[in-house]
């Protein structure tokens, strides 16, 4: 299995994966690091992921219904759902309303409640009113992080917070196992911008006398967040975007759209509206992006548009992604806290957890949640042919001292590492930073060790923040990939790679808000057509090194692999909306990537029927509307990587030179992700920081 991580023998202990953890314990039992025979789709949007989130919960909320006139009691026996994220919006809208044009509100305004409540928290509260257990883990953004994201990206946790304990007081008297947990996670990297960024959810939802057991995860760039929801349909005028974008993000302390009485067969308890305390200290969120390159959906021919990707997974890799969600709820704190003592001053800092209950941690110790039932293999008539393989960033923190991850893990680095070393004829990157210069340097060095490898990169026009940092950051990791390259000797164009950047409305006049960057927020790869890899990290050192995230790779073993060339096709389309899809290639004979490469090439040159534009590093040209990304070159290396691209390792694992054998004999280079993965995992005490 060379596409897939084995376990380290030399080490032991089950690494890569932590000490421990449920992964790293299958080495100890003889068993394998994936599950087989799991069923995986893919999305290549956040309105077709949230849709298939939203319907599998609006599943589970009628199971438990089934469950109450079965008189089957509410708790963990009527099914149970773990939501992860980096950001988490109440007023989430997950409805199938996205019409370019109309507000899917618009009904509750004009006083028509016959919708369901399909807001983020909406669908939490009818889960704990009918009996579902819910845990949900969101990251706590604390001092002077708020003022980088936004002081509502904060409160907006604390609203669901409160909502939920609201609930859970409510349903259970108080007492006993609450049914709704939510933690506030600052248990990153004990530097100032560390962050919990995985993106994750766990459905299970037990068989009924009526209704059909269902055990189903979801994985990947999506958060249940404003902005996220884009919907690139080119069938309208204009593209749907997101109407929960820009200026059009909702305002938490106005209206509820709530649920009309009797819908759905049970009305919904908004009692949770009734406490002040709920709203009092909420605020607007932001815009999420500039309005000079991606629109301010003040109109909705101006919504902005957001790319991403996701997986849906079905088999035993649903217990996989569940013992990972117990394992980080348990995860060693600094400090327990419920979120009555939000405002101390003690609780602003990393390496601690708020929770919406004290009942969460008895006696200052965290509750576990329950061990998750085994999961068959997927048939269905015929049996599922995915392998799943779960990777991690848990990053390295001095103060934890108990497993799991008290060495932290690091195989999110460790995969990415592996697959970049073993594609021979086509990478297809979709990332939103590609800042990372030790893996540029790896990405480079395979390049021009197998001259039939080509390298196809997709990234945003332009910097969500810190404009002139971020964009230096991709220059630098873009300069390392490309030095020594081959080219084009008749228009000096690289020859093995092409990077590119989304963009809608290239043929529109500058002064039409059509005519704008389509924000790419995908962490998706695919190699060789037979990998994919797609999870909340991005290629930059943070993910790799210093934030949680969480990854699935996926390995179809089935006789002619599907799931890669199906997954490349719908990318396909929405790249180029209208265009025939590539000519047929035989994947068994060499230089297939080649000609995958050029075909692309000429997709993306093709103005009328691409969403791409070449990224403009080089020379720093205008985009289509005519802004000119800001490059701030002032800033020293050592700033950048150790400031703006936090790690939780020491530094000298990056910055140590490497003695490496050539034709010309022994020469000092600069480390690749390779030397780092290879540090980390044999020689972990000398790089790791000091307490």
């Amino acid at each position: 299995m060379p596409w897939l991580l084995t376990f380290n023998a030399t080490v032991g202990g089950g690494r890569p994966w932590a000490d421990g953890t449920e992964m790293a314990l299958r080495a100890s039992a003889g068993g394998y690091p994936f599950d087989d025979n799991c069923r995986v789709t893919t999305y290549v949007d956040g309105f077709a992921a949230m849709s298939a989130m939203r319907d599998a919960l609006e599943t589970v909320i009628t199971n438990a219904n089934a469950a109450t006139a079965a008189n089957v009691a509410p708790g963990w026996q009527r099914g149970y759902v773990y939501i992860a994220g980096w950001r988490f919006n109440c007023q989430r809208d997950l409805s199938q309303g996205n019409a370019w044009g109309t507000d899917p509100w618009d009904a509750y305004l004009t006083g028509n409640q016959a919708k369901l409540d399909q807001t983020a928290m909406g669908l939490v509260v009818r889960l704990l009113q009918a009996g579902v257990m819910v845990r949900i883990m969101v990251w706590a953004p604390t001092g002077f992080q708020q003022k980088v994201v936004g002081v509502a990206h904060f409160l907006d946790h604390y609203l669901a917070a409160k909502i939920v304990e609201h609930e859970s007081n409510r349903l259970s008297a108080g007492a006993g196992d609450p049914r709704g947990v939510v933690a506030l996670d600052a248990r990153t990297a004990e530097k100032w911008s560390g962050s919990h960024h995985q993106k994750m959810m766990v459905i299970r939802s037990p068989q009924t006398p009526t209704t059909s057991a269902m055990d189903v995860a979801f994985v990947g760039g999506v958060d249940l967040a404003y902005t996220r929801r884009s919907d690139l349909d080119y069938a309208l005028p204009f593209p749907s975007g997101d109407w929960q974008s820009g200026q059009a993000i909702p305002d938490p302390t106005q209206w509820w759209p709530r649920q009309a009485v009797g819908v759905a067969g049970a009305a919904v308890d908004y009692s949770f509206r009734a406490t002040g305390h709920v709203t009092a200290l909420d605020a607007k969120q932001g815009i999420d992006l500039p309005a000079n390159v991606y629109g301010d959906s003040s109109t909705p021919v101006a919504r902005q548009l957001w790319h991403d990707q996701h997986l849906e997974l079905e088999g035993p890799i649903v217990a996989t992604i569940e013992h990972q969600f117990r394992e980080r709820w348990i995860d060693q704190a600094t400090n327990l806290s419920d979120i009555s003592g939000l405002f101390e001053a003690s609780l602003w800092k990393t390496g601690q957890v708020m929770f919406s209950t004290n009942r969460a941690f008895p006696q200052n110790q965290i509750q576990p949640l329950p061990q998750p039932a085994a999961i068959p293999p997927v048939w269905g008539g015929a049996p599922a042919t995915e392998r799943v393989q779960m990777w991690r960033t848990i990053p390295l923190r001095p103060s934890r001292t108990v497993a799991p991850f008290v060495r932290g893990e690091f195989t999110v680095m460790a995969g990415i590492d592996n697959a970049v070393r073993q594609a021979r004829e086509l990478i297809l990157m979709f990332d939103q930073y590609f800042w990372n210069v030790p893996l540029a340097r790896l990405l480079n060095a395979q390049l021009l060790a197998w001259p039939n490898l080509r390298l196809i990169v997709i990234l945003p026009p332009y910097a969500d923040a810190s404009y002139g940092t971020a964009h230096l950051s991709r220059k630098n990791a873009l300069q390392a990939l490309t030095a020594g390259l081959p080219r084009n000797p008749a228009t000096n164009a690289l020859s093995q790679v092409g990077v590119y950047n989304m963009w809608y409305g290239q043929q529109q006049p500058a002064a039409n808000p059509a005519n704008r960057g389509i924000y790419v927020h995908a962490k998706c790869h695919t190699y060789d057509n037979a990998l994919i890899v797609c999870g909340s990290a991005n290629l930059n050192r943070r993910s790799l090194l210093c934030d949680t995230e969480l990854a699935c790779a996926v390995l179809d073993n089935a006789p002619v692999s599907t799931l890669v060339e199906g997954h490349q096709t719908k990318l396909w389309r929405r790249l180029f909306p209208g265009a025939p899809l590539p000519g047929a290639l035989n994947r068994l004979v060499a230089g297939w990537g080649a000609q995958y490469f050029t075909q692309f090439q000429q997709a993306a040159s093709n103005a009328a029927n691409s969403l791409l534009i070449t990224d403009p590093w080089t020379q720093n040209q205008p985009l289509p509307n005519n802004v000119v990304r800001p490059v701030d070159a002032s800033l020293p290396a050592d700033v950048i990587y150790n400031e703006f691209e936090p790690s939780s390792v020491a530094s000298l694992a990056e910055t140590q030179q490497v003695s490496a054998q050539t034709a010309q004999g022994w020469v000092q280079r600069d480390a690749r992700l390779d030397d780092i993965v290879n540090r980390l995992e044999n020689q972990s005490n000398i790089y790791r920081k000091p307490s």
